[in-house]
This record gives structure tokens, sequence and C-alpha cells, in this order.
């Protein structure tokens, strides 16, 4: 998370709160985190629907 939080200029304690259910994404965060991560946004959303 710390990786991450350097990267977005998030505080670690936003991505721990999405980590553990107590915060949601809407659709341009989601689109944020993929960026950051380097994950095709399609990608994410097709594993999604699969849940």
């Amino acid at each position: 998370m710390r990786d991450i939080s350097n990267i977005s200029g998030k505080p670690h304690s936003y991505f721990g709160k999405i980590e553990q259910g107590i915060r949601g994404l809407d659709i341009l965060e989601l689109l944020e985190l993929c960026q950051w991560l380097g994950i095709d946004y399609r990608s994410a959303i097709n594993q999604i629907n699969k849940l």
C-alpha cells in the first residue's frame, strides 16, 4: 500500500480502507487505480463481472 500511496499521492489509509471494504470506489477512482497499478481497466471490469 505504501508503494501505491507514493505513486498516487493518496495516503496509505485510503487504500487500506478500500482493501478492508470500508470504502468503495466510483468508476473514476477505479480507472485511476488501474492506471496506478498498470492494469488495463477493461480487463479489471471483465474480472469484476465474473464475480
